[in-house]
């Protein structure tokens, strides 16, 4: 969970720097593009900690349930958890294949301005 918050944290300081950018005038080559997979990012950020926070919930509701002498509740609480959590770790792999999209597009900027640069004799 606390890797998940780190990720929405990190997404949300790079719209910040984006937003700020803008703002000022800076120009960036794709800042839609850019924009765009930042949103989805999000978004995907949001799910997975809800549905992390679901997982966890459903593990201690699993173990209070054994606890309590249900064994089969706790089987299919822990069966839920288990669940949830798979879920969302393939929606963190997505969300870290957008992350690789967003900054193969910051590369190939960074390899335009470079091929447009007079070239410097020595």
């Amino acid at each position: 969970m606390l890797g998940y918050v780190n990720r929405y944290l990190g997404t949300a300081s790079v719209i910040r720097a984006l937003k700020k950018d803008y703002d000022t005038g800076y120009k960036r080559v794709n800042v839609v593009a850019q924009l765009k997979i930042l949103q989805k990012r999000i978004e995907l950020s949001r799910y997975m900690l809800e549905i992390g926070a679901t997982a966890l919930l459903a593990a201690c509701l699993s173990m209070f349930l054994i606890f309590a002498e249900q064994q089969r509740g706790g089987e299919i609480a822990f069966g839920m958890s288990l669940i949830a959590m798979i879920l969302s770790l393939f929606l963190s792999f997505y969300e870290t294949s957008l992350s690789n999209k967003s900054l193969q597009i910051e590369i190939e900027d960074v390899y335009k301005q470079e091929a447009h640069k007079p070239k410097e004799t020595k």
